[in-house]
């Protein structure tokens, strides 16, 4: 009896540790990139209800942020701007480009704004660091 009693006293032990442990590791695993959604910005345009395609998309992986650009524009300017102070802590023009990347890893957590802008559109997106 005591034998069984010992056994089941390491499985329980066994396992919950098993899990505390997978339980401290999930925060490796949740880093995966995730899209920023990026919103139209041109007031003066009339509201389009046809299918549009989004001329740039935005993501966020590990403080890094990517933009890849659907179509080729000339000059692009990219901001991006922390929510809190207003402070622009990014700030770049680009001829022609296809794909950026922008590391923040310095930056403080918090939210923060992107916005893309350049001759043909104005696009803004908010993420969490």
């Amino acid at each position: 009896m005591k034998t069984l009693l010992i056994i089941l006293i390491t499985a329980f032990i066994s396992v919950y540790s098993i899990q505390a442990q997978d339980n401290g590791s999930m925060v490796e695993y949740n880093n995966t990139e995730r899209e920023i959604p990026l919103k139209n910005l041109q007031p003066n345009k009339p509201i389009s209800r046809s299918i549009i395609l989004q001329v740039a998309h935005a993501y966020l992986y590990n403080e890094v942020i990517s933009v890849s650009f659907e179509e080729v524009m000339s000059t692009v300017t990219i901001k991006i701007i922390r929510e809190s102070t207003g402070e622009t802590v990014y700030s770049q023009e680009y001829m022609n480009p296809t794909v950026i990347s922008v590391d923040l890893n310095l930056q403080d957590s918090g939210t923060y704004y992107i916005e893309i802008v350049s001759d043909e559109v104005c696009l803004e997106g908010e993420f969490i660091l």
